[in-house]
């Protein structure tokens, strides 16, 4: 039956999916830290590489845009700072997207065993997968900001508005989680639709190119991308230098929480049948 304390909230399942992750934090972080190593387990370097892979990529797009492409930005575009430093800013959000998008579909179907176990709180799964995308972030930021450093001798306070980017981002993606974990299960197909979002998501979202060059016809399908507004959230923490247009920032944080509310609500909703579905 229903939970009673949840009867007449609008989000059924809030509740109970916050008590389970609190209950079970110590698994949680146990099961995210695990997500990390197991994956370069038998490896040489073992989860390095989960440090060495954010940082190759950060290095050659440094290189692409900062070294090889500098001048001809500077000249064309006339922005205020070079385009390496601007194109890591979105980057960055970018690649922890992706990898969220390419492993929630298979993340509760991937675990049948678990999944069968009655007792285990199959809602850790999503949110361990999200947590273990922070090495990632961290290390992509890090590169940034050595980056600007290196290349200007200063820094940005604006760097400081770097964690709240980060965890509007992270509600969102816990959202989608959810979302994509749950649906996973019943639509198989869902795993093709999130592998077109990630092919051509990167290039409908202002990383590699400002909204000012977009024809202001086309701009409105920039901004159906959900991540369009997030990437422009890191934008005004890492190259504007400041909150440039307080708009995004709202429609970002209306977007966690619809995310959020919603993929939670869709789990605690389909999580009964799982196990005859997997």
């Amino acid at each position: 039956g229903a939970d009673p304390l949840e009867m007449g909230l609008p989000f059924p399942g809030v509740r109970s999916v916050c008590l389970v992750l609190v209950k079970h934090r110590r698994l949680l972080m146990e099961m995210a830290r695990r997500d990390i190593s197991d994956r370069y387990s038998g490896e040489i370097l073992g989860s390095i590489w989960a440090f060495i892979h954010p940082l190759a990529t950060t290095a050659v797009y440094i290189f692409l845009f900062g070294v090889v492409f500098r001048t001809k930005v500077h000249i064309t575009a006339g922005v205020p700072a070079d385009q390496a430093i601007y194109m890591l800013s979105g980057l960055v959000p970018w690649l922890v997207t992706a990898e969220v998008f390419a492993r929630g579909p298979g993340m509760i179907t991937g675990q049948a065993a678990l999944v069968k176990q009655v007792v285990f709180p199959l809602e850790v799964l999503p949110v361990k997968m999200v947590i273990a995308t922070l090495p990632v972030l961290l290390i992509g930021l890090s590169g940034l900001i050595a980056y600007v450093f290196i290349a200007f001798g200063r820094g940005s306070f604006a760097y400081l508005l770097f964690p709240l980017a980060a965890l509007l981002l992270y509600l969102f993606l816990l959202g989608i989680a959810f979302l994509l974990s749950a649906l996973g299960v019943f639509l198989r197909d869902i795993k093709d639709l999130v592998q077109l979002y990630l092919l051509i998501g990167l290039y409908l979202a202002p990383i590699f190119y400002f909204m000012t060059w977009v024809p202001k016809v086309a701009r409105p399908l920039i901004y159906i991308n959900p991540l369009t507004v997030f990437v422009e959230c890191f934008h005004q923490a890492g190259y504007y230098g400041g909150i440039t247009d307080v708009r995004i920032w709202l429609i970002a944080a209306v977007l966690s929480i619809v995310s959020l509310l919603l993929g939670v609500t869709i789990v605690h909703r389909l999580k009964p049948q799982f196990g005859s579905f997997v």
